[in-house]
């Protein structure tokens, strides 16, 4: 079915909205109702006959587990593994495995969020299985994602094996965005077994790739600046305390630009001012940690204060 087809390519894309108004264009006028009204109304689809209901139903529940999957709230976490969990079981009656990992990705990712990592390890290895026959890219993602939950689990060696494996895939088919990503998390992954060479290789490809991001789209400037903070722990640890000053100086500039824009990302100010303060102390400038610890608290508690007010 052309249709089907169609959205398919489009959900592979992520492009959930556009594949809705493909099949509003496509469809028949009790189903371009239906559609138009879908976010107040989801329950509506029931109403649609087949294939039709199947269609939009996938399409829907694609669009709730990409944009609840981007959020952290208990509701959106718990809306993302039913609606992913709902979009893996029509994959299956259409029989179009291919985008199967991708939901159970963003199913795992709330669940480590809602501390069920263990039922996340079980949507990583069934996606793992899944992508590695199917589809390359998609396999280094859940590659990646897994890699950082075995990471958070204290299981550095398979951490590693995973990050290498997704590696491999990205530095020849991922964007240099993605790409950028799984070299930091590959750099921590690296860093923790111990080989010191390996981290800071990714951790520079990191950085010049977020650098030349930041000429194109401002957007890459927290990303550059996670990167800045995450390296300056190797240096520390390696005792390079100069560089790894001038890389925190700069992750803070550029984390409090942020913060006059949005006031979220006062926690990692903080969280960066912290990291200064501890540089400091272990190189014995206890004044200057002192300042810094002093003013990292300052500010988590303006954000704690914050988040009272919003709840």
């Amino acid at each position: 079915m052309a249709e089907l087809d169609e959205i398919c390519r489009l959900l592979r894309e992520d492009k959930t909205l556009e594949a809705l108004e493909y099949l509003k264009r496509e469809a028949p006028d009790d189903v371009k109702e239906i559609i138009e009204n879908i976010f107040n109304n989801p329950l509506s689809i029931k109403k649609l006959e087949e294939p039709w209901r199947q269609m939009v139903s996938l399409v829907y529940f694609a669009y709730v587990s990409k944009f609840t999957s981007e959020r952290n709230d208990n509701q959106s976490l718990v809306s993302c593994v039913v609606s992913s969990i709902n979009a893996v079981k029509l994959c299956n009656a259409f029989g179009i495995n291919y985008l199967i990992p991708k939901f159970l990705r963003n199913a795992a990712r709330a669940l480590i969020l809602m501390g069920m990592k263990d039922e996340a390890e079980k949507m990583y290895l069934e996606a793992e299985k899944i992508a590695e026959n199917s589809d390359k890219l998609e396999f280094a993602r859940v590659e990646n994602d897994f890699a950082t939950l075995l990471f958070e689990l204290g299981r550095y060696e398979e951490a590693l094996d995973k990050i290498e494996n997704a590696l491999r895939i990205k530095i020849a088919l991922a964007s240099d965005e993605e790409l950028a990503e799984t070299l930091m998390n590959a750099g921590e992954i690296y860093k923790k077994v111990g080989d010191f060479e390996m981290s800071e290789k990714c951790f520079k490809e990191a950085e010049r790739i977020y650098r030349s991001l930041m000429e194109i789209d401002k957007s890459a400037a927290f990303n550059l600046a996670i990167t800045l903070s995450n390296f300056s722990m190797l240096r520390k640890m390696r005792g390079d305390y100069k560089e790894a000053e001038k890389m925190l100086t700069e992750s803070l500039e550029i984390m409090e630009d942020l913060e006059k824009k949005d006031k979220d990302f006062t926690q990692f100010v903080a969280t960066t001012l912290k990291h200064l303060g501890d540089l400091y102390r272990e190189m014995k400038d206890y004044e200057k940690a002192q300042k810094y610890y002093e003013r990292s608290r300052e500010k988590f508690r303006e954000f704690q204060a914050r988040l009272e007010t919003l709840n």
